[in-house]
């Protein structure tokens, strides 16, 4: 067993006795506990960020909760949330209209500088902030949306209720940093692993809804998938 994984099972047992939200001593204080190089505590501590023992708030390191486990479905974030019986709700970043260009016009089965209605939203469970989403809609299919739709309620919700059902959904799914503004947002640092999650759904006539970017926090969040034969 190397080193930084010996530091990394102690550092656990500490983890153990400590409540969820409690600082975590320092590189330094670690360091000197277990007499080892400060470089040897940060990899042992990078590799528990990664598996979500712990999370970061500005230079603080602090015990973190469970992580929520999102399937790769169809549905939505605040009921899968819920259904862990944790808090779920969103925050606005802001509504934009935009024109589509080539490449979203594609994805979207629509012509290059169609207008476009984009949503932009942070995630939160139990008040901490673990995602942040995009989502890209064709104006022609959701008219009066900006004005209408409850932000902090499901977009999936409010779709299906102006009679669009969802058949399928495409995603495609890789590991990133987020950039400063998404750190910002996210109130984390540019060094914290994400996942970056980009799905166009359709309807049952093969026509799409959406294009939804999500970039979720690897630290705070795991995928599931149930395949079938």
């Amino acid at each position: 067993m190397l080193k930084h994984q010996i530091v990394r099972a102690s550092i656990e047992e500490l983890l153990d006795g400590l409540e969820v939200g409690a600082t975590v001593p320092s590189e330094r204080d670690l360091a000197v506990r277990f007499d080892v190089a400060r470089e040897t505590v940060r990899q042992a501590l990078r590799e528990l960020l990664v598996a979500g023992r712990i999370e970061r708030q500005g230079k603080t390191t602090l015990v973190a909760g469970p992580k929520l486990v999102l399937p790769l479905a169809l549905g939505s974030y605040t009921e899968a949330a819920r259904a862990e019986g944790r808090s779920a709700t969103r925050i606005l970043v802001g509504w934009s209209r935009l024109t589509a260009d080539p490449e979203l016009a594609a994805q979207l089965a629509i012509e290059p500088g169609d207008p476009i209605i984009q949503l932009e939203r942070v995630l939160t469970t139990d008040g901490v902030r673990l995602g942040l989403e995009t989502t890209r809609l064709p104006a022609y299919r959701y008219p009066g949306l900006i004005d209408t739709f409850d932000y902090t309620r499901s977009l999936y919700a409010e779709i299906a209720a102006r009679g669009i059902s969802f058949a399928k959904a495409v995603d495609s799914i890789e590991t990133t940093l987020p950039d400063a503004r998404e750190a910002a947002l996210l109130t984390v640092d540019t060094r914290t692993p994400m996942f970056l999650l980009k799905r166009v759904s359709y309807d049952p006539a093969g026509i799409p809804i959406e294009h939804r970017r999500s970039l979720y926090r690897g630290d705070r969040m795991t995928f599931t998938a149930i395949q079938t034969p």
